[in-house]
């Protein structure tokens, strides 16, 4: 198997209709806290709880495989979304908006690297250079 071929779904886990164990768990607890907030009587409408639950249970499933780290990308999707920086990677351009490879020529007057004078303390490239 050391030929170069890729063997599709190898590192897969378990799936039950393509939805993972916890993505089912989640399906089954929107299910019990539904009933218990809108106050419904679960033998009368248990067959629209369990639709919601399935709907809630494949909508989780589809969201994770958009994402080709699956649940990594949903994770950080939502802290994302939330405002906080994923782990273990740089913040998002969402959330970092001054996001670019390309050098800033000149800083505005109101930012606050100049409100606080940091611009006195770190030397600029061409500073560097002329006292060498």
């Amino acid at each position: 198997m050391d030929n170069g071929e890729v063997i599709s779904g190898l590192n897969d886990g378990w799936t039950l209709g393509g939805a993972k164990l916890m993505e089912w768990v989640s399906g089954f607890m929107s299910m019990m806290i539904a009933s218990s907030i809108l106050k419904m009587n679960v033998t009368a409408w248990a067959p629209v709880l369990a639709l919601g639950a399935f709907f809630v249970t494949m909508s989780l499933a589809k969201l994770r495989r958009e994402f080709p780290d699956e649940e990594k990308g949903v994770a950080n999707l939502c802290m994302s979304s939330l405002g906080f920086a994923p782990p273990g990677i740089p913040k998002p351009a969402k959330i970092q908006p001054y996001w670019s490879a390309s050098p800033i020529r000149e800083l505005k007057e109101t930012c606050d690297f100049m409100y606080l004078g940091l611009d006195e303390v770190f030397f600029s490239k061409e500073e560097n250079e002329e006292e060498f």
